[in-house]
């Protein structure tokens, strides 16, 4: 099954070259992805593949395939709030929001597998469950698609998914057995002090000398709290705060991300964070208050499917193309909530073209994935139908 569904790759490429360009031009942001999914159903509806759309619009379940061996891949639907300036003929239409993060590519490489299954539905060895899962960029779309359901009637044994990275030329994977990507908490932090005039500090309290102060501190948090073994990281990444240049500011709001390889040091570090965030503000006449908002575990690969499955990849790609990552990713990715519910295998697809340079990141106004690395994210799909 996996040799003729490689050699007609060919026949659904234009179409999802095609599928990801509308997907690119139409970007939507996490909890807003109706005429996404409006699209996605569409696609299905005309080739005559099966799905569901989850209650509250929280993503889609498309199926074909028979017995009770089951595995699931999962793409994700959402944008992020980036303005685009990679001057493709097909770049986002919606101002202020783009596909930053190659959701797309991801996305319509899980649609055009779909294409890929469908003529030879009745000889697949297996059901293969496509989920189209909203929010991954913000509150965790997986956790809420399993909530409702989507990983039963039969179970789902085996779950893939996969990223693009422009760090890699296309043509290339890259993966890792057990822990790949961390765990994740982000927070949102208000200092308050006492507004007063610019001109008399003596008679308030700085939120902005105060915040300042926990901003530097946190990082101690990393740098004392845990061993130096330990890979973490805090990172503050908004800050505002005050009124005008003559005004002591009395508020100072700001929002940032904790990462971890482990719940266990999540939850020494957010512990730590929660103490040097007070007892530095207090040291200023001022009260720290922190809330825990997104929480993702890490991403564990199960360590035997994910060996076994890139002995396939490796014997169809070559093994100059695969690349084994010699430590764990701090970026985050709620898949881990997939890999949690069944034995799950993530891993990356060089989307950097010949002609692209170091401008090439994720979550960059300018990312722009080279559409060569469909063809490589088609083959590694028909390679999980085994």
């Amino acid at each position: 099954m996996k040799e003729r569904l490689l050699s007609e790759i060919d026949r659904v490429l234009p179409e999802v070259i095609a599928i990801r360009r509308h997907l690119h031009a139409h970007p939507e942001l996490s909890g807003e992805e109706r005429e996404t999914i409006a699209y996605v159903c569409s696609v299905f509806d005309g080739h005559g593949i099966p799905y569901r759309v989850l209650p509250d619009g929280y993503g889609i379940v498309a199926e074909l395939g028979h017995g009770e061996k089951c595995i699931g891949i999962r793409a994700e639907l959402d944008a992020l709030p980036i303005t685009e300036e990679t001057g493709l003929p097909y770049a986002s239409v919606n101002p202020g929001v783009c596909h930053a993060c190659g959701h797309d590519i991801h996305l319509a490489a899980a649609i055009g597998f779909l294409l890929l299954l469908k003529p030879h539905e009745d000889d697949l060895p297996c059901r293969v469950r496509v989920f189209c899962q909203p929010s991954e960029e913000t509150d965790g779309g997986a956790a809420r698609m399993i909530a409702h359901g989507c990983m039963e009637n039969p179970s789902v044994g085996e779950v893939y998914g996969f990223h693009v990275n422009p760090a890699l030329p296309v043509g290339a994977v890259e993966y890792l057995p057990g822990v790949m990507n961390a765990a994740v908490t982000d927070f949102e932090l208000t200092v308050r002090g006492k507004s007063c005039h610019g001109a008399h500090p003596e008679d308030g309290a700085d939120a902005i000398v105060a915040a300042a102060a926990v901003v530097t501190a946190l990082q101690t948090a990393v740098a004392r709290r845990l061993a130096p073994t330990t890979p973490a990281v805090v990172t503050v990444g908004t800050i505002s705060g005050g009124t005008a240049s003559n005004v002591i500011a009395g508020e100072v709001a700001m929002s940032g991300t904790l990462r971890t390889l482990d719940m266990d040091t999540m939850r020494t570090l957010r512990e730590a964070v929660t103490e040097i965030a007070k007892n530095t503000a207090a040291g200023f006449g001022t009260t720290a208050e922190i809330a825990y908002t997104t929480c993702y575990p890490a991403l564990v690969n199960d360590k035997a499917l994910t060996e076994s499955y890139f002995t396939v990849v490796r014997n169809h790609l070559g093994t100059d193309h695969v690349i084994r990552m010699s430590a764990p990713s701090l970026g985050a990715d709620d898949f881990a909530f997939f890999a949690e519910a069944a034995d799950g295998c993530y891993f990356n697809i060089g989307c950097r073209g010949e002609a692209q340079g170091d401008e090439q990141v994720l979550h960059s106004a300018r990312l722009a994935p080279d559409e060569g690395c469909l063809r490589t994210a088609l083959a590694c799909l028909c390679l999980t139908v085994q």
